[in-house]
């Protein structure tokens, strides 16, 4: 009973945060200025893509061995502060801010790396609501201090959502260990190490398939296929890349604990149900998103996006059916496996960025847009296949049924 509220709970604070981020970017589309949109792209990126970094693949490893929390906190601490400072010091040049929203692009990435780091850490300890609490409820946060009008300086309201977020979730302890499941291996330092850089490369791959597209077309300028790709995104995407992205964070600790999870039937079983929830999840993000851009956003429906609609809707599907095999090769994937994985995944991802930045040069406005979503289409396409190859295999490794 016990496990059964701690995942109600942990889906609750998922879809309540999930939802205010949906009410805060239906608000920013509906009352801010373009410029205003474009700088809450940028941040919002920027300080997701790389406060994720900062972890640099230890979120995976704690899951496997949650004894490394505390081994491992001290150089985390240093390492997110080095990548914060630098990461920092690279946009202040390249987007010419001040001294104020540069400072505050440093906290953002440290406070949420910080709050990663926690949620990691709560999540392998299978305290499932204390983990959602630290990586979504500052979304709240964000929503209660536009409605009562705190500030509208954007990058504010990130660094006070995070403060109090991380400051809340240091009191609840997640982090603490109570027990160890026999199925969690016993990783010492130098492996950790090891298995570190190949989930790091991942990751980055990850960030950057998820956020990397608006940072690359903030950091070019182009505010109209910015505005344009982040409008649609926000209201045909966030039902189904919430629930999907529920079931990949619940997934990881519910196949770790079950013994019989390595076998081809329990695999292709699951891949089978996947299948259906992405399909069907799809179909209602997708419809609830268009009802949204006909009667909140007055999009009149011969000016709709359809070719966006349609692309973005089946990035989301792929999405949905990659959660399975991706953590099937986090978990149990060894760390040759991983780096291959890793490798080909990663030359995907260059290839996407360098394909990004060409269209930037190119082309221009909505059309841009267009061209960005299907290359992300065919990027999040090649991480599905390369995943589930790898799966495969490493299921065929382990004595399997």
């Amino acid at each position: 009973m016990k496990k059964k509220i701690d995942l109600l709970a942990s889906f609750g604070i998922y879809g309540i945060g999930l939802l205010s981020f949906l009410i805060i970017e239906i608000l920013i589309i509906k009352q801010y200025s373009s410029t205003n949109i474009a700088n809450w792209a940028f941040y919002k990126s920027t300080v997701i893509l790389i406060g994720s970094f900062t972890l640099l693949g230890y979120g995976q490893v704690l899951l496997r061995d949650p004894r490394l929390i505390k081994t491992h906190f001290k150089r985390f601490v240093i390492r997110a502060l080095m990548v914060s400072f630098f990461s920092t010091l690279l946009i202040f040049f390249v987007k010419d801010y001040s001294f104020k929203q540069a400072l505050f692009i440093f906290l953002g990435i440290f406070l949420y790396g910080f709050l990663n780091y926690d949620s990691a850490a709560s999540r392998a300890n299978n305290k499932l609501w204390k983990s959602q609490f630290s990586k979504n409820f500052w979304r709240c946060f964000i929503l209660l201090f536009l409605l009562v009008n705190f500030t509208e300086d954007i990058f504010l309201l990130f660094v006070m959502a995070f403060t109090v977020t991380l400051l809340l979730s240091y009191f609840f302890k997640g982090y603490e260990i109570e027990s160890l499941s026999k199925e969690h291996e016993d990783i010492s330092i130098s492996q950790a190490e090891g298995l570190s850089r190949a989930f790091l490369i991942m990751s980055i791959t990850l960030i950057f398939a998820v956020h990397g597209e608006q940072f690359v077309i903030n950091l070019y300028g182009d505010e109209v296929a910015s505005v344009h790709l982040f409008k649609y995104f926000a209201v045909v995407t966030p039902i189904a890349l919430s629930l999907n992205g529920f079931l990949g964070f619940y997934l990881g600790p519910k196949i770790i604990r079950n013994t019989n999870s390595k076998s081809f039937t329990n695999y292709n079983s699951l891949c089978k149900k996947v299948w259906l929830f992405s399909f069907a999840n799809t179909l209602v993000s997708s419809g609830v998103g268009l009802l949204f851009l006909l009667y909140y956003l007055d999009i009149n429906f011969k000016d709709l996006d359809f070719f966006l609609i349609g692309t973005l809707s089946c990035i989301v599907f792929i999405r949905g059916i990659y959660v399975t095999n991706s953590v099937y090769v986090g978990i149990y994937g060894k760390k040759s496996e991983l780096f291959a994985v890793a490798k080909y995944i990663g030359v995907f991802t260059i290839l996407f960025l360098i394909a990004v930045v060409i269209a930037l040069f190119l082309f221009s406005g909505i059309f841009t847009a267009q061209i960005i979503a299907i290359l992300s289409l065919m990027n999040w396409l090649s991480r599905y296949v390369v995943s589930d190859v790898y799966a495969k295999r490493i299921l065929n490794r382990e004595t399997v049924v």
